[in-house]
């Protein structure tokens, strides 16, 4: 069972949200919150799995929240709720950590499908949002570019690979299926290519092959 929180400051949302997700036996809403600052507070007593993010908010955006359940609940995982315009947003929310976007408008099988590669450690970005990273990253000086791929060149050819199978935003099964390699052997390969780079999450690596590709 997947435990989710919902933080969205209009009701309209939350409620379209649980509607949704209340169709599958697997996933728990277990608390809502109008603000990032009443989701941290409920933190301290409910324990959850996957929080679905909004970014702007009153009192506390999903930004700072972001970042705040980053240092304090390392193993919560977080999904930005963003819309197509939210540019700032969206490379801040990666900088403090969070383990995936998904649009609004989404339909219930992506935001499904979002929530369950979140809880397996894997990282899924909708496609749109894929591409604005994408084009941001080519703004990149080139000194900026070296300085990765120099990190880069610290990878075996096998670490390689299941760094730009982590970059496709897969699981650490569907990597495992697309080396022939155990979903154990992908997690292991996964936090030494974390300690190399000198990165904090799957987020942050999702970022720097970005940056080898362009």
């Amino acid at each position: 069972m997947i435990r989710i929180m919902i933080c969205d400051d209009q009701k309209i949302v939350r409620e379209g949200l649980k509607m949704i997700l209340s169709l599958h036996e697997e996933i728990q809403i277990v608390a809502e919150a109008e603000n990032g600052q009443v989701l941290i507070n409920m933190l301290q007593n409910i324990c959850a799995d996957v929080i679905l993010m909004d970014i702007r908010m009153p009192v506390m955006d999903g930004i700072e929240a972001t970042k705040q359940i980053k240092t304090h609940y390392l193993q919560v995982k977080v999904i930005i709720l963003t819309t197509f315009d939210e540019d700032d947003y969206i490379f801040d929310g990666l900088r403090n950590g969070a383990d995936g976007y998904i649009l609004k408008d989404s339909g219930s099988e992506e935001i499904v499908s979002a929530i369950k590669a979140a809880s397996t450690n894997s990282m899924l970005l909708n496609e749109k949002i894929a591409c604005k990273v994408v084009s941001a990253l080519h703004t990149k000086s080139t000194a900026e570019r070296d300085a990765v791929k120099e990190k880069l060149s610290l990878l075996t050819q096998r670490e390689l690979d299941v760094a730009n199978e982590v970059k496709l935003g897969k699981s650490n099964r569907a990597i495992g299926q697309t080396l022939f390699i155990t979903e154990g052997t992908v997690k292991n390969y996964v936090s030494r290519i974390l300690d190399k780079l000198e990165l904090s999450n799957r987020s942050e690596l999702v970022i720097c092959m970005q940056q080898m590709n362009d």
